[in-house]
Formats: C-alpha cells, structure tokens, sequence
C-alpha cells in the first residue's frame, strides 16, 4: 500500500495558497495525449569496439488541465509511462559518457507522475510528484537533439539518479531571472528500485538529492539574439565510499551551461561545465561545447544538423581504477522529419580513451526512428 499523508499535507499546503476562483473554461481541452516509439540501432563500430546492439523505448503520456476538468485553474497533472529493452552497446563501445541516451539497462516503469501548480501571477511554479531531474535543471537547450547522454547533462553531476518522487519549486523575481530548487528521493543510491511502477514515499527516503540553480536569459544577446545561462550547485546527502574506502556522509558538485542563438537561421551553440568530488566521483571535470542548426536546407525547415565536443576527465585519486587521463567524445548528426509522424536521425561520433582503460579509440555510428503520435 502506498503512502502519501505526508506528500499530501504538502499538496494541500500549497492548495491554501491558491486563489479561491474555480473558474469554468469550457474552451480549455482537459487532456493531451502524446505516445512515441523510439527504435535505436548501433552497428559495429567502424573503428575499435566490438559487436552491434539495438534498443527501444515506447513512451505514453497523459497531460490533465485541472482547468478544464474541475475549474481549478494554473493547475496540471502529467502522467508518463514508459517502457525500454534492448542491448546494452556501451558494452560493445566501451565508453563512460554513454554514446547514446537510449543505451539504459531494461526498465518498465512509471517515468513521471507529477502536479505542478502556477502561483503568484506565474512568478512562482511548484511542481511535486515523480519526475525526472533533467527535464527541469542543467540541460543546455540547444544539446536536446544530440544522441550522446553527456550533451544532456554533465555526467559529473552524480545526485542524477532515475526518475523519482520529489518536490521542485521556480520562482521569477523579473522575466529574466528564476530561483530553482529540487529535492528528490535518491534511495536508488543504497540500491532502490525506482525503475518500476511504485510510487516510494517521498518522506522515507533513505537519500535525498539537492538542486539549486540560478538562470538568467536575454533576449538581445550576441547578435542581440536570444540566450540564456544557469549556473547550479547539487548535493547527494548519503553515504558514499571513496576510492580509498573511506565513507562520507555526503558529496558535491557545480556545474555551469551556456545557450546562445548566433543566426536567424536557426543557429545556436551551447557550451558546459562541471565539476564533482575526485575522491568519490568517476569524473572529476566535464567540458562539452557544441551547436545545431535548425532548418540547415531551404527546403526543409524542421531539419536538425548538429554537432559537439565532451570531454571528461577522470578520478586521479588513490585506488581509482582509470589508466588514462580523459575520454573525448566528438559527435556530429542529422535529424529529418520525414513525416510529421516519422522521424529519422544519423549520429556519428569519434571517441578517444574510451572508459579510460586500455581501449582503442572508437569511431561508432547510431541510427534512431522515432514514430511520434
């Protein structure tokens, strides 16, 4: 049986905070669906590495208006169901950064499960429920079309753990600047299950994951062009072991994003930075940099050609298992919707050191199609 009083006194906390207008909006549609299946498939690579893999992920998605369905305006529910199987190539490629985001091990779960509520004139938006870190801090808007996981998010910032119950708050003094904080469960770190379809009481967590970050953006930056910075700070508040075997109570990292558009043809660059702890962290420094280019050909407007650099380096610190100093990911892709229900994409990237052991450099190629609904 699931748990949810406390998880609910905070809910209804927030209720109080709310305007008493339960306003009808007949026009408002109280639901939008959304479903897509993404195949993946990695050949052997073409330099280094060993062996083939393919992969597949079906997502299902559910976005409620509590306008439209029960007068409560400024509020929404998301559900998220998603499934995913295949082998594992990082296995074949050797790599640390995860050449591509959909090479996860094999899950069956409820992704998010979240309301969030608007407050305050939209200055203040709060959101609790399942969700997934990524899909609110540190991600660089113009790396969400790379295939490598590193373009994402910085892989030094270890507090990332899978999708999980939490409570995230966004607050806007002015239309340039937000205030976020999130904390979730990050019981996975004592070895929790949280790729499934329980819903952990948020309250029992045995670890908990901080995010705290700043974002300015502007609208007439270079080129007087849109862009826009975050800078954050994470914790993962539970034990970890460093490579010497001491344990801590806890570990830390920082880490800084840059998005800038540079054309009115759709270009934009985005550049990373993170750091963690040596002494508990595989990777101690991450840089990646990086651009894509909406619309590359005239006569395809809803194209994506991109490419970028991440590089990592690794732990130094005594009994840390690395022979080599850094990996390099060098990347570069096309996407092309060749219908608006089907998509189809190229990765191609070059990586040196892979795993910092004694692997060759690998030269791998990833192709995905995605049918979205």
């Amino acid at each position: 049986m699931l748990h949810f009083n406390k998880l609910m006194i905070v809910v209804s906390l927030i209720m109080t905070l709310l305007p008493h207008s339960f306003a009808h909006a007949q026009d408002k549609q109280p639901f939008d669906l959304g479903a897509s299946y993404e195949m993946g498939y990695q050949p052997t690579p073409l330099k280094g590495g060993d062996g083939s893999s393919a992969k597949q992920r079906l997502t299902f998605n559910i976005l409620a208006d509590t306008a439209a369905l029960v007068g409560l305006e400024n509020g929404s529910v998301f559900f998220q169901y998603q499934n995913h199987n295949g082998e594992h190539g990082v296995n074949n490629v050797g790599d640390i950064q995860q050449f591509d985001g959909l090479d996860d091990p094999e899950y069956n779960r409820i992704h998010m499960f979240w309301y969030q509520h608007i407050l305050l004139d939209g200055d203040l938006r709060v959101k609790v429920g399942k969700v997934e870190p990524k899909s609110e801090f540190f991600a660089p808007e113009n790396a969400r079309n790379h295939l490598g996981f590193s373009t994402e998010r910085s892989p030094t910032i270890i507090a990332q753990g899978p999708p999980s119950m939490s409570i995230n708050a966004f607050y806007s003094p002015t239309d340039n600047l937000t205030l976020a904080v999130g904390v979730y469960d990050a019981s996975w770190n004592q070895g929790a299950d949280q790729n499934n379809f329980k819903l952990r009481n948020f309250f029992d967590a045995e670890d908990y994951a901080y995010f705290l970050e700043g974002r300015y953006t502007w609208t007439q930056g270079l080129n007087n062009l849109p862009g826009g910075i975050k800078v954050g700070a994470w914790q993962l508040d539970g034990t970890v072991i460093e490579f010497d075997g001491n344990q801590k109570e806890n570990t830390s990292g920082l880490y800084f994003v840059y998005d800038q558009d540079i054309s009115d043809n759709g270009v934009g660059v985005y550049a990373q930075f993170g750091l963690a702890d040596k002494k508990v962290s595989n990777l101690s420094r991450h840089v990646g940099l990086g651009m894509q280019w909406k619309g590359p050909i005239a006569s395809r407007m809803d194209d994506v050609f991109g490419a970028g650099i991440s590089t990592v380096k690794f732990s130094s610190s005594q009994g840390s298992p690395f022979l080599k100093d850094s990996e390099t990911a060098f990347e570069v892709f096309y996407k092309a919707p060749l219908k608006n229900w089907f998509i189809v994409q190229a990765d191609l990237q070059y990586i040196t050191n892979p795993g910092g052991q004694t692997h060759d450099n690998v030269l791998v190629s990833t192709f995905r199609a995605t049918l979205a609904f």
